[in-house]
């Protein structure tokens, strides 16, 4: 009863919004006009609009749609034909002219005797018909139009959100297949660090693998992650001097989507040469704009950008384009030797 009841409130209140507008336009005319609402007369025929026009709207104008394009077209114009043929053959003779003159002669039909006037069948099949149906074929056709496009709206919402769980899932492994291999490296030479490396990797997975409610984290938790990996990355390659980063900003006033920073930083030390140079690493919130950038040095080799790589990216840009639509700019920059990757996000 409720759901019913919101139905007709939220879809078809503007119908009568329309026809308590159309009936306050004819009594103001018909007052301006006769000095009188003509009520009986204006009950009459908004009885018999209301009638025709939810008869076309609920019943012919179904009926109709369902058929096939050549049904469609015999059925309007015959439609035509038959209106256009019966208005002429039931048209009644004009006994005055449409409008009185300016001195009433005794036999010209005075307001009053208007107002007791009956309609009668052409009146309510030619006039009121008419409008009627033309009437309730436009907002028919209008309900339908805002029906499908909340339809449309509701399967792209449906496919957004299909593809981003998709991308929320796809937990890329390469972190932790690299810090396995460090590990695996550290134990073998009994570095003192292994039981560090242990520890932050087991607190980064746990991030991650918590991460599955599909809503956005804090963005000072995963800027706390992202050092972590760096941390990490950093004893993997015993490299404490050639990784530079910076974090700026009030971080605990944002949420951001987890993981978005992480595959650009990942990308980075995984194809990085850092006896070409050092991987930079910048964070800078300030205004609800994040700034971030890294670049790495690698080697100029034409395997030196798989397809995991690129694939990581595009999955990201789709993470973009789904939940920050028109709120970001990323900008990726490769000369060679050099790889550069710019983005700016408005964070709400």
């Amino acid at each position: 009863m409720k759901t019913f009841l919101k139905r007709i409130q939220t879809t078809y209140i503007y119908h009568w919004i329309i026809w308590m507008i159309l009936i306050a336009f004819k009594l103001i005319m018909d007052f301006s006009v006769f000095g009188n609402f003509l009520f009986l007369m204006n009950l009459q025929i908004f009885v018999a609009a209301i009638f025709l026009f939810y008869l076309n709207y609920y019943w012919s104008l179904p009926y109709i749609i369902k058929q096939k394009p050549k049904t469609i077209f015999i059925i309007v114009i015959s439609f035509f034909v038959m209106y256009i043929g019966l208005t002429i053959l039931f048209s009644p003779p004009m006994h005055h002219p449409p409008f009185p003159p300016k001195d009433f002669p005794k036999d010209f039909p005075r307001p009053e005797r208007m107002m007791n006037k009956r309609l009668n069948l052409h009146d309510i099949f030619f006039k009121i018909g008419l409008f009627s149906i033309i009437f309730s074929t436009l907002l028919f056709f209008v309900d339908k139009w805002m029906e499908n496009q909340k339809m449309i709206k509701a399967l792209e919402f449906e496919r957004q959100s299909s593809e981003l769980k998709i991308l929320r899932e796809q937990i890329n492994p390469h972190f932790f297949f690299n810090a396995l291999n460090s590990i695996y490296s550290l134990s073998i030479t009994q570095s003192k660090d292994t039981p560090r490396v242990i520890l932050v990797l087991s607190d980064i997975m746990r991030y991650v693998l918590n991460d599955k409610n599909g809503q956005k984290n804090n963005l000072n938790d995963e800027i706390i992650n992202i050092k972590k990996y760096i941390e990490i990355q950093s004893i993997r390659f015993n490299k404490f001097n050639n990784i530079n980063w910076q974090f700026y900003g009030n971080f605990e006033a944002y949420k951001i989507e987890p993981l978005l920073l992480l595959t650009f930083i990942e990308n980075a030390f995984k194809y990085a040469d850092f006896g070409k140079g050092p991987v930079d690493i910048k964070v800078h919130l300030q205004d609800h704009i994040l700034d971030f950038n890294v670049k790495n040095f690698y080697e100029n080799k034409p395997s030196a950008r798989t397809d995991n790589n690129q694939l990581g990216i595009k999955n990201t840009k789709m993470k973009l384009d789904l939940l920050y639509p028109e709120k970001y700019q990323l900008d990726i920059k490769d000369n060679g030797s050099e790889y550069e990757i710019s983005l700016k996000l408005q964070l709400n």
